[in-house]
């Protein structure tokens, strides 16, 4: 990244990642012992600037059509929406992790509106899927992946200030600015977004929203191998929904706090330490909903690398995490869950070329539950955990790498507390039992001048899945395999294209008795919805050095669900297209103009083959003018 980029964030495809500016050297060991422990998993990323240019708004929207592993189910298809399943359907969302801190879980957005506003689309370097259980590293809430955003930081910018204005047909207004500057023993970057919507009842569930955030990061730097930083982040998002012909008001507030220091004590040991501290509050009066999800989180990671032999380098850190989380529902919860975790990545590299890892963490847990002011017995199944992860990449051709991977992670799963009513509190049932998944996985990547094809095979088994039997909680087995296929490739120095597929092979729930039960898993009656294939592409073309066209394609071929009895519902599948250009008048100033949703769909995958679709009141192809200007 230059110095003092223009504001534009233009829809590009890149096959080379931008590393962007060097880390600090504080940061060095970290970032290596990090890079060689992920060399044998999957993931995928998506910039910030094509999720500014796809939904400014919910970022959650433009990754899930641009990034394999994140199942796409009819319940939330449309701008709005987006929910964080990666590869696993025993669970309700992975968690997140933002800057590589610990992995959290948010009481989300619910009722209708945007969702996915944390963090303003601007102040987005890159989202990355981390795909396959994630324990060792991130613990809670990582039974498939891991969601991990990574800010800007100011670091890479010099007296930067910017600003983007974008106005849709929806009647939706969005503002966001950003200023950034570094000196040798500081840096800051600082970033807000409002966006104001009056939909009036187009769609006919929403009458309004209001999102109002904004992110500041600091860094400072006491001598070269110090570096403290202060991370910032609040959201306020205001939706008026229509349900059943009258206004009501939804709240939801999210902050997040975090501030850590590294120190290098050679150029072969670091250290890492911090705290973190995230809040999510929802109230939606109407109902009686008040719900949050509150967490603290202090962490420590020693990091260590080394020549072992003349080849042979060895990658790897040590250290602990103690986190609380404080779940509230309806003033009628208050549970508390105390997790204390200790943990080791490991990664070997062979002469540049065979490397094999190996982790492990072991976590336990603690629960204070309390419904209605009285204090509750404990039924935590079991008090800890053990996670692991063994890996192995090899390079049988110099750009033909290949990979597999053996990975745990769990889920406290404690959305049960009120969803499933009082039945965790039921000691005739599993209880408070931790969901645990075993992932393996296979993969190659094969590049070439200009683009590389990447192919992963998968897995997954969850353990400890909730089931509502007859009042109590019954524990289930969820197994689910897939096939993930990515490219990305420079046809031209003016065309690049990139594209993904994605297809679950299996899904079959196991009862407690041993009855299979097919896509049935949360309770009698339900079954989910599994895409058939799920295909995305991207296409960016620039026409000349100021102007930028560009077009993002989804498709799902349909849905299949398989209840306990063997009922198939099958679903339509959808398309979603997006097109868009820019044109740059100047460094400084760009001007662009995009058309959301093409071909005007609206249903995305939720009628039902053979009934006619209810398109009544929904929203469908919406247009967009918008600029960029750095001052």
């Amino acid at each position: 990244m230059s110095a003092n980029p223009v504001s534009a964030e233009e829809f590009r495809l890149q096959t080379i990642t931008v590393e962007g500016a060097a880390v600090h050297p504080s940061q060095q060991n970290r970032t290596e012992v990090d890079k060689a422990f992920a060399g044998t998993r999957s993931a995928s990323e998506v910039s910030g600037a094509v999720l500014q240019n796809l939904n400014p708004v919910n970022k959650g929207d433009a990754l899930r059509y641009n990034a394999t592993g994140l199942i796409n189910q009819p319940e939330g298809g449309d701008r709005f929406g987006g929910g964080t399943k990666i590869r696993t359907f025993g669970d309700w969302g992975a968690s997140e992790s933002i800057d590589g801190l610990p992995a959290f879980k948010s009481a989300g957005e619910e009722g209708g509106g945007y969702g996915n506003t944390m963090i303003p689309s601007i102040a987005v370097e890159k989202i990355g899927v981390l795909k396959g259980g994630r324990a060792v590293g991130y613990g809670d809430g990582t039974d498939g992946g891991v969601v991990e955003t990574t800010i800007k930081s100011g670091r890479n910018y010099k007296n930067h200030q910017a600003m983007s204005i974008d106005a849709s047909t929806a009647r939706e207004g969005l503002i966001q600015a950003e200023a950034a500057d570094s000196g040798k023993a500081w840096d800051y970057y600082l970033a807000g977004s409002f966006l104001r919507a009056l939909y009036n009842g187009k769609p006919s569930n929403l009458d309004g929203q209001s999102v109002l955030g904004g992110v500041a990061k600091f860094g400072f730097n006491p001598t070269d191998d110090t570096r403290i930083e202060v991370l910032g982040i609040f959201d306020n998002s205001q939706p008026t929904i229509i349900r059943n012909a009258r206004e009501e008001q939804i709240s939801v507030r999210s902050s997040v706090v975090s501030a850590t220091v590294e120190h290098r004590f050679s150029e072969y040991s670091s250290l890492r330490a911090g705290l973190l501290a995230t809040d999510t509050h929802s109230v939606w009066g109407a109902r009686a909903r008040d719900r949050a999800v509150n967490n603290r989180i202090a962490f420590a990671e020693h990091y260590l690398k080394a020549k072992v032999a003349d080849g042979i380098t060895y990658h790897g850190s040590v250290g602990a995490e103690y986190k609380h989380t404080d779940y509230l529902r309806d003033r009628a919860w208050n549970a508390n869950f105390n997790d204390v975790a200790l943990k080791s990545k490991n990664a070997i590299t062979f002469n540049d070329n065979l490397t094999l890892t190996g982790g492990l963490r072991y976590t336990r847990f603690d629960n204070d539950i309390t419904y209605n002011g009285v204090k509750q017995p404990d039924t935590l199944r079991d008090d800890s955990v053990v996670s692991y992860e063994v890996g192995a990449a090899y390079s049988i051709l110099e750009q033909t790498r290949l990979r597999t991977s053996l990975a745990s992670g769990y889920n406290r799963f404690f959305e049960k507390y009120g969803n499933f009513g009082t039945m965790a509190l039921n000691t005739r049932g599993a209880g408070d039992d931790i969901v645990d998944s075993r992932t393996i996985e296979v993969g190659v990547n094969q590049g070439w001048k200009g683009g590389w094809f990447d192919a992963a095979l998968y897995n997954i088994v969850q353990k400890g899945v909730p089931r509502q039997t007859n009042g109590a909680i019954e524990s289930v087995k969820v197994d689910q395999s897939g096939l993930e296929l990515e490219a990305q490739f420079d046809v031209t120095s003016q065309l690049s294209v990139s594209a993904g597929y994605m297809r679950v092979l299996k899904l079959e729930t196991t009862r407690a008795n041993g009855a299979k039960v097919n896509g049935n898993i949360y309770w009698d009656g339900q079954s989910t919805s599994v895409p058939e294939n799920q295909f995305s592409l991207r296409v960016s073309f620039d026409a000349t050095d100021r102007w930028n066209l560009w077009t993002a394609l989804y498709h799902s071929t349909g849905y299949e669900a398989v209840d306990s009895n063997g009922a198939v519902t099958e679903r339509d599948g959808f398309s979603r297209v997006d097109i868009g250009t820019s044109y740059s008048f100047t460094p400084s100033l760009a001007v662009r103009l995009r058309v959301e949703n093409l071909f005007n769909e609206r249903d995305f995958g939720q009628t039902v083959k053979g009934v006619p679709a209810n398109d009544a009141g929904k929203l469908g192809r919406v247009f967009w003018v918008g600029a960029d200007y750095t001052f």
